[in-house]
């Protein structure tokens, strides 16, 4: 039994994303922290110990969803060691109550960036080589919709070019731990200025065709281009720095921004959910009108034409 214990809990930590392990782990660390500051056990754990941990966090300002992370996390502990979770009806009612008492909405979620914003942030991009590629980055990661760790881990391989515009292969994503990949169109701009294929030709002749990391970090001062991957967060400085010098306030925005802004900008522009869905890869309706976050409320007219 305990043999099947370990194999069943190795496939289940092979089927989760290296981020949900990472903050699985990180979230059992801390209740075993509490638990011990607590003098109570934290393996196995009782119901209360969870109400009361849980309570604590609500307490200190943590949303709803991150509420519900540490309980998975917790039950995946004692799952995993062969116990009894202690998330039952008693844990699940209080989520619910927590939920309905702080709202599921994330505080400090980065604004949509609007086409308007778009086009100043590239208006004010230097043209030199790291303003090539920023100038790729944005263009591609709004076109795209891709997420800023799905941008990072793109290959000059993984793109090739037609007459319509540019096809990109993902290999893997957030919503794609099995690796089936699949394929994001890219299509040409109306405007050469917001093309984002012309962005991405002009920054690969910049970067040059050696094999590796699409965007590329470059090392500062000097520009040095770098034959490794840039950080995920050098995705949303880019886009923060990028807000700075068109005039932006950017503590508004961040690499999210440029995801949000496709969903809101297709939403608004009447595209249907399934062909934003086709773009973004969301596998749920539900998690992608939390991206829509239209700035006028006035933007959309359900009744257009009917008073």
């Amino acid at each position: 039994m305990a043999k099947l214990r370990r194999e069943r809990a190795a496939i289940a930590e092979r089927s989760r994303a290296a981020n949900t392990t990472e903050a699985y782990a990180s979230d059992w660390r801390d209740f075993h922290r509490w638990c011990g500051e607590a003098g109570r056990s934290s393996l196995p754990a009782s119901s209360d110990s969870c109400q009361l941990y849980l309570m604590e966090l609500a307490g200190l300002g943590r949303l709803p969803a991150t509420l519900a992370r540490r309980a998975a996390a917790i039950a995946e502990k004692h799952t995993a060691a062969g116990l009894r979770s202690p998330i039952d009806e008693d844990v699940r009612e209080l989520l619910g109550g927590l939920r309905r008492k702080l709202g599921a909405a994330p505080k400090n979620a980065k604004a949509a960036l609007s086409v308007a914003e778009l086009r100043r942030m590239l208006k004010a991009t230097p043209k030199d080589g790291k303003g090539a590629r920023d100038r790729a980055l944005l263009l591609v990661g709004f076109a795209s919709g891709l997420r800023r760790s799905e941008l990072v881990c793109l290959r000059l391989a993984d793109v090739r070019f037609e007459r319509r515009g540019a096809i990109i292969t993902l290999a893997r994503s957030k919503t794609d731990q099995e690796g089936r990949g699949r394929a994001v169109g890219i299509h040409r701009g109306k405007r050469r200025e917001t093309c984002p294929v012309l962005a991405l030709q002009a920054w690969i002749r910049e970067r040059g065709t050696w094999a590796g990391a699409l965007f590329c970090a470059i090392r500062e001062p000097g520009g040095e281009f770098r034959r490794v991957a840039m950080a995920a967060q050098s995705v949303a400085n880019a886009v923060k720095d990028a807000a700075r010098r068109a005039g932006l306030d950017a503590s508004r925005f961040g690499a999210h921004s440029l995801r949000a802004g496709l969903v809101t900008a297709a939403g608004g522009a009447g595209v249907g959910t399934l062909a934003i869905m086709s773009r973004t890869g969301h596998k749920s309706e539900k998690v992608l009108r939390d991206y829509m976050r239209p700035s006028n409320a006035l933007a959309v007219d359900p009744l257009a034409g009917l008073l």
